[in-house]
């Protein structure tokens, strides 16, 4: 209703709101049954998911990956800073591409913590 109301929505507001509301629904309710429902309540849940193999395969690749990122965006800053050309960068091309190096750098660290066991 919100984008009706600011106007970003011209031709049909009705169809508008129809399309923000079901791309916003299946979120919506994935976040309130993650607050709302107690996991005491779900059978086979495990009690503690945080203490579990797969979350320290998890913390120690994000950590990982983080490193890789803050690694190669520092040496890529070095390189351009000395660097005599000047280079017009594309902003739309070189996050997404970050954005891609960390999702690829977290799921090869996952796999390998995986296969170690």
């Amino acid at each position: 209703m919100l984008s009706v109301l600011l106007g970003i929505t011209d031709p049909n507001p009705a169809l508008s709101f129809w399309v923000f509301f079901a791309c916003i629904a299946m979120p919506a309710v994935a976040l309130v049954y993650l607050l709302v429902v107690d996991r005491n309540t779900l059978i086979g849940a495990t009690e503690r998911p945080d203490d579990s193999v797969e979350s320290g395969w998890y913390e120690k690749a994000a950590a990982g990956s983080f490193t890789d990122l803050i690694l190669l965006l520092g040496v890529a800053a070095t390189v351009l800073a000395f660097v005599p050309w000047d280079f017009s960068v594309d902003l739309k091309l070189v996050l997404p591409a970050m954005i891609a190096l960390g999702f690829a750098s977290f799921g090869i660290r996952y796999l390998v913590l995986r296969r170690k066991g």
